[in-house]
């Protein structure tokens, strides 16, 4: 049988190796064509697979003691250690002897590492991180997420980048998740389409003239989570903020909850009638179920799953890599990008 390799940083993340070694045997189990190959201190993996009922064609350990922490630097630990499993993991997909890698580690390192080793596609000038945000329905068929592109790969960009965003953006939503002809949409201060610096209406403009994309136009921080958008486009510092502050505001909620469950009876009584919303609520909010943030605009996909990752996140993660490593993403990117740089030429 033919598998879909995929390379999983072992000693990436707050919970490695226990968790990431746990969380990709369950995706094994319910994938039966995922080969994991593990990447990291063979030793520590080894306590969490000597039990697994898996066969031995369907996982295998590359062996490193070394590691990037989220305390190092990025930029250094990926040079200096040289070693580390996530600069092996990448050599790896590099090397096509992986399909697609996961990885709970620091996000700089990830991205500093498929930089160094992993050919950008054709027309990337940079890698972008995509990250899923839960959204409303606005009909029926919606998907109930959208994407923000870049949220931290790249602080400041040019116009062309963000267009570039966009249509990766479209094609993973397309390919991925299954999404037809997805909404984009700019994250700028207004919807006027004179909003912004001037990268944000130079962007604006090329998006309108555009006709591979449906653009609806700017929108504001307050229509993210309203789902007008299937893509969100905007530069790395805008993205990160945005995600750092929703994911303070989830957290917020979830404790704000638990306070007024300790109140009192009344409160309990309530909390309980509302349990079955809430926990719908909770389930859109939980970033374990989206896995992980694909980076985009290199041959090979990585998957970055949340620093904080258990074994739900990580298995969901390792889900993602197998759907995008099955698929026509990288062709299909590449094609838009030419064509988008032909109709460049002829407005021209």
């Amino acid at each position: 049988m033919a598998y879909n390799r995929i390379v999983v940083d072992a000693m990436g993340g707050d919970y490695a190796p226990e968790e990431i070694v746990k969380g990709a045997l369950a995706a094994c189990e319910e994938s039966k064509s995922i080969h994991c190959i593990f990447v990291g201190d063979e030793v520590k993996i080894w306590d969490y697979l000597e039990d697994t009922k898996l066969p031995d064609e369907r996982w295998q350990i590359i062996h490193t003691p070394d590691y990037i922490s989220m305390e190092d630097n990025p930029k250094e630990a990926v040079v200096e250690k040289s070693n580390a499993s996530i600069n092996i993991a990448a050599g790896l997909i590099r090397d096509n002897k992986g399909d697609a890698l996961v990885s709970a580690g620091s996000t700089g390192a990830i991205i500093m590492a498929c930089s160094r080793v992993i050919p950008r596609m054709a027309g990337i000038e940079r890698g972008v991180l995509a990250a899923p945000l839960p959204a409303m329905k606005q009909k029926r068929n919606d998907p109930g997420f959208t994407i923000i592109l870049d949220v931290g790969a790249t602080i400041h960009c040019t116009a062309n980048q963000l267009v570039s965003f966009a249509i990766m953006g479209i094609h993973y939503l397309q390919e991925i998740m299954e999404v037809k002809n997805p909404r984009v949409a700019l994250l700028n201060i207004g919807e006027e389409e004179t909003k912004g610096h001037d990268v944000l209406i130079e962007t604006n403009k090329l998006l309108r003239a555009t006709k591979q994309f449906n653009f609806i136009g700017n929108i504001e921080g307050k229509d993210i989570m309203h789902g007008v958008a299937d893509v969100i486009v905007t530069e790395g510092i805008t993205g990160n903020i945005v995600l750092k502050g929703l994911e303070g505001m989830a957290e917020m909620f979830m404790k704000t909850g638990k306070d007024i469950w300790r109140k009192g009876v009344l409160s309990k009584m309530g909390i309980a009638m509302l349990a079955p919303a809430l926990k719908r609520v909770k389930k859109q909010f939980d970033y374990t179920e989206y896995g992980g943030a694909p980076i985009l605009g290199f041959r090979k996909l990585a998957i970055k799953a949340h620093g904080r990752s258990k074994a739900k996140a990580i298995k969901n993660a390792v889900l993602l890599a197998e759907k995008s490593a099955k698929s026509n993403l990288v062709p299909g990117m590449e094609a838009s990008m030419k064509e988008f740089y032909m109709s460049m030429f002829e407005r021209e």
